[in-house]
């Protein structure tokens, strides 16, 4: 009886730390692409091949490079409901503030009212382990008025749900996306981790750094013409 009860407690303690959800640390992704036209084959290598992700309680920050011309950081915080990006172009440091609100109306007007935009998620039991993690097999549905769509992808749920929950289109997810992929105009972008480490980070990643120029969205349009014409040497 005695060894019954602690192959009892054995499991419920087994239970509870696997319950435990990481939510401190950097990962790693590597991102291929399929059906690159000619032109765009013969500059892959401008194309940001690798990505990074960091995360600390309710903040993160993801960081790609811009096919040749720097590199993007999003940084978001959950307590104040912001978004900042910073765009290291044609060596121009820029910052952008936007709150929740103003990213939902920035994401409306990607998408046209007529297109009557909806998703859906289906979780399929198919499972395997990306980067050391156990994960589930997820299947997209994005419907407009016009078409239909369907996208695979993989999540954990050992991982704060960071990269789904503030999304329209995956909040059904109950995880943290491990590989995805996004399709523009046929060219299919996916991204996988292939690195998790779990390292304490500091809070002043997820600050706007002071080499930075805070500038409003339409100054941001305003400049950005400018540095293309300086870099092409127009």
């Amino acid at each position: 009886m005695r060894k019954f009860y602690l192959l009892i407690l054995l499991v419920v303690a087994f239970k509870c730390e696997g319950q435990t959800l990481i939510k401190e640390g950097k990962l790693f992704y590597d991102i291929t692409y399929q059906n690159l036209p000619a032109e765009m084959r013969r500059n892959e290598h401008l194309l940001p091949h690798e990505a990074s992700f960091y995360f600390k309680d309710k903040r993160t920050r993801m960081e790609m490079g811009l096919a040749g011309m720097g590199k993007n950081t999003t940084i978001y915080d959950g307590n104040s409901k912001e978004t900042i990006v910073l765009l290291n172009i044609f060596s121009k440091k820029l910052a952008l503030k936007k709150s929740d609100s103003e990213m939902v109306a920035f994401k409306k007007e990607m998408v046209p009212d007529s297109l009557q935009l909806s998703f859906k998620v289906n979780l399929i039991n198919e499972y395997k382990k990306i980067a050391g993690y156990n994960c589930q097999k997820a299947q997209v549905i994005k419907q407009t008025k016009y078409d239909t769509s369907f996208n695979e992808c993989w999540f954990t749920r050992e991982i704060m749900p960071y990269n789904t929950q503030n999304e329209e289109g995956l909040k059904e997810i109950p995880g943290f996306l491990m590989q995805y992929s996004s399709n523009n105009n046929g060219v299919i972008m996916q991204l996988t981790v292939k690195l998790v480490s779990l390292v304490p980070m500091e809070d002043k990643i997820f600050e706007i750094p002071a080499t930075y120029q805070v500038v409003t969205e339409e100054e941001f349009k305003r400049l950005l013409p400018l540095l293309q014409s300086q870099k092409s040497g127009n």
